[in-house]
């Protein structure tokens, strides 16, 4: 028993976080142009790191990128969680006074905070859906304005309407980020320094 235990703590020692821009783009904080844009940047000034380009350009928020460096690998690992609404302000996605009209909206109608974030023209859907993904599992694909026969016709008809973009371009950003991303080895937390 002990040698299986030995070997799932080195294999979850072995799973490293994705690269920042890739975590950004799939929580659909920034676009793939603007991180094409940030990575052509960082071959000028070698010293910046992506975050710090993208919070140059005045794209997304010093707060959003602490977030996501520092806290996001190790809350998406933890069993417990507390609310939507104290991950998405954490993130710096949502202030107080967001989620308190949140919660008010949402006692009035009765829909899932969420739901209510991305009426009120807050947060993207793709954005809710993320965090729910990567922090809530369980509640993924629930949803309380459709039923789960609507959400999978809903998915059917978004993937049919999704914009084509070449797999050459895809593969080149991917290989440009995994390439800018520093190899991290079985190194603590408390061992790696963000900003030099």
């Amino acid at each position: 028993m002990p040698k299986n235990r030995s070997s799932l703590t080195r294999s979850r020692s072995l799973i490293q976080p994705k690269p920042l821009g890739m975590v950004l783009q799939e929580a659909h904080l920034i676009a793939s142009p603007k991180i094409e844009v940030a990575l052509k940047d960082q071959e000028y000034y070698p010293y910046l790191r992506l975050g710090e380009i993208l919070v140059m350009r005045g794209w997304i928020k010093q707060e959003t990128i602490d977030f996501f460096v520092h806290d996001w690998w190790e809350l998406t690992k933890q069993r417990t969680r507390k609310r939507l609404g104290y991950y998405l302000q954490k993130a710096a996605l949502l202030e107080e006074k967001h989620i308190e009209a949140i919660l008010e909206e949402q006692k009035k109608m009765g829909i899932r905070f969420g739901s209510v974030a991305v009426l009120q023209g807050l947060l993207d859907s793709e954005t809710i859906d993320f965090f729910l993904m990567n922090l809530f599992p369980q509640e993924f694909g629930t949803s309380s304005l459709m039923g789960k026969s609507q959400i999978k016709s809903r998915k059917y008809q978004q993937s049919s309407n999704r914009v084509f973009i070449p797999d050459n371009f895809k593969q080149n950003t991917y290989q440009r980020l995994v390439a800018n991303q520093p190899q991290i080895e079985d190194i603590e937390a408390t061992e790696i320094r963000w900003i030099d």
